[in-house]
């Protein structure tokens, strides 16, 4: 039987709408921490199973995030969202949607999941165009309070700005990358055209002979140039206080190089690097003087565009530190009262509150310090870069069985077996290392396979004036696709429902090992799991 609900209309900007989604960047990428955690607040403060990050494509609405729900994607003809994106200023309410026309008969109404109420804030851009909603879904009848729609609508708009971040984030990526394509073209085209200004010059400064390119570089013809005198084509000025001296010098044997910035004639103000090699006879006695000036011009704007570049991106490091530490404290207060109240009301009304009750609360616990969580590695991550590296002598068999006794109850929930070989002492910041190394041993821990308990090696080598420190696994694994992502911030591979974790923890480590002049790397172990190497300089090629 083909249902005969009606599709929602399309919004009168929607051409407009698809090219803004498109161009964020946003669709089918991978899970983000950030994103799953506004979903399990959101689900939690609205007390709902199911909470989404949904974006409506042309056909299609696809999820950002997902909490309680299985689909990645729906149709589009189904999508409620379809219909909340229609009134961007206000949240879509529906609550029972058995006896809304639009909704009746929709197979998201009779089947899985069985939608009765569902709540959504549109994701509305700085331009007015609603891109998708943060909605929560309800298998029961039911109302939702103005104070959890007030509550959907501020994280809905967090919503937004995460994803204008992303997009962001990455138009920085692709910009960098097309300046280096560029860049690089530039270098080959130089590379290959064009010669060094050379000429020949008397011990009595008159031109012997000059190349095609000096004479271009002038605009003028041989004639005009071989047989006369430097100072006839420099002029006096520049001659006598500048090219005479060194020329003099040349001439007494002296190889003379030096930078300039030469007024040519057809060519106008180049950067130069020039060079004046002394000719000598077979019996030694100079007879004259080899100029050869290559042209820099471009180096000497390249310097000053980079220059430039490194300012501009030192401020936009200083912003997006303060807009992190701004969206972390801003966000911090009312995430603690929503953890103090829920902390109250467990303590003084836990029993009075019905079993449904009861698990809801706990989802608003388990969201409020999740967020909490996620707000303190977004702050350790940020405070790296202006953290100055206290070095000291750090015994890392000392420091790993420190970080062994700090995850005893992780390894006692897991049944893990961490194998401590003999590890060497480095020169390093003990603090950044520790948390490191205590992040990389809970993640092997974690990422254990279902049913296997997880087994950790911890050992070292060192080789070319490095330690290699590795912690390895038998756990899932990283395919190698996503070996090099895996690094990026808020980058996750698994959902929350698999796997806890803020997606900041990787991002750490591999800042500490750069920090300390070293690297992070990451490749499949022997028993099937991963095998991360912190490359820490040995005491001799640690950074100053």
């Amino acid at each position: 039987m083909i249902s005969a609900m009606a599709a929602a209309p399309q919004p009168e900007n929607e051409a407009q709408r698809l090219e803004r989604l498109l161009n964020l960047g946003a669709l089918d990428t991978l899970p983000q921490s950030a994103f799953d955690d506004i979903t399990s607040l959101a689900s939690a403060i609205c007390g709902t199973p199911i909470a989404l990050v949904s974006l409506v494509d042309r056909e299609r609405q696809w999820f950002k995030s997902r909490i309680g729900m299985e689909a990645t994607e729906t149709d589009r003809t189904m999508s409620f969202c379809a219909h909340a994106i229609l009134q961007p200023q206000q949240p879509f309410v529906v609550e029972d949607a058995r006896l809304d026309d639009r909704f009746h008969d929709n197979p998201l109404v009779t089947g899985q999941p069985n939608i009765r109420a569902y709540a959504g804030a549109p994701l509305v851009t700085a331009e007015g165009l609603a891109l998708g909603t943060l909605c929560v879904i309800d298998p029961r009848v039911r109302q939702f309070s103005p104070s959890q729609l007030q509550a959907l609508q501020t994280l809905a708009k967090l919503v937004v700005t995460l994803l204008q971040h992303e997009e962001a984030r990455q138009k920085e990526e692709e910009r960098r990358t097309h300046e280096a394509q560029v860049e690089h073209e530039r270098l080959v085209a130089m590379s290959t055209s064009g010669l060094d200004l050379k000429a020949y010059i008397s011990p009595d400064y008159v031109y012997l002979h000059v190349n095609e390119t000096y004479l271009a570089y002038w605009g003028c013809t041989l004639d005009e140039v071989v047989g006369h005198h430097v100072r006839e084509r420099l002029g006096p000025d520049l001659f006598d206080g500048f090219i005479q001296p060194r020329l003099d010098r040349a001439l007494a044997g002296q190889p003379v190089f030096f930078q300039h910035l030469h007024p040519y004639t057809a060519a106008g103000p180049r950067h130069m690097e020039v060079a004046l090699l002394p000719v000598r006879d077979a019996h030694g006695a100079v007879i004259g003087v080899v100029l050869r000036s290559h042209d820099i011009q471009a180096l000497k704007e390249k310097e000053a565009e980079l220059g430039e570049t490194v300012a501009l991106l030192e401020h936009r490091t200083r912003e997006q530190q303060r807009f992190i530490h701004i969206m972390s404290h801003d966000l911090r207060e009312p995430i603690n009262s929503i953890n103090n109240f829920a902390s109250l009301l467990e303590a003084d009304h836990l029993q009075d509150l019905p079993p449904m009750g009861q698990r809801y609360l706990g989802y608003v616990r388990m969201g409020g310090l999740r967020m909490v969580s996620l707000l303190d590695d977004l702050l350790s991550y940020v405070q790296l870069d202006n953290q100055t590296l206290k070095s000291t002598r750090v015994d890392l068999q000392r420091l790993a069985l420190d970080v062994l006794d700090d995850l005893s109850s992780a390894r006692e929930r897991t049944q893990g077996q961490v194998e401590l070989q003999a590890l060497p002492a480095v020169t390093g910041d003990e603090s950044l290392l520790r948390l490191a190394l205590q992040n990389l041993i809970s993640n092997g821990l974690k990422f254990s396979r279902p049913g296997v308990p997880p087994v950790l090696q911890v050992s070292a080598t060192e080789t070319g004036g490095f330690v290699e420190l590795s912690v390895d696994d038998n756990g899932i694994g990283i395919p190698v696709e996503h070996q090099k992502s895996i690094f990026e911030i808020f980058q996750r591979l698994h959902s929350r429902k698999e796997y806890e974790g803020s997606g900041l923890g990787l991002s750490i480590c591999r800042r500490i090992a750069e920090l300390h002049g070293g690297t992070l790397t990451v490749q499949l172990s022997t028993s099937g799991g991963c095998r991360f190497t912190l490359h820490l300089p040995t005491v001799s090629h640690a950074p100053l």
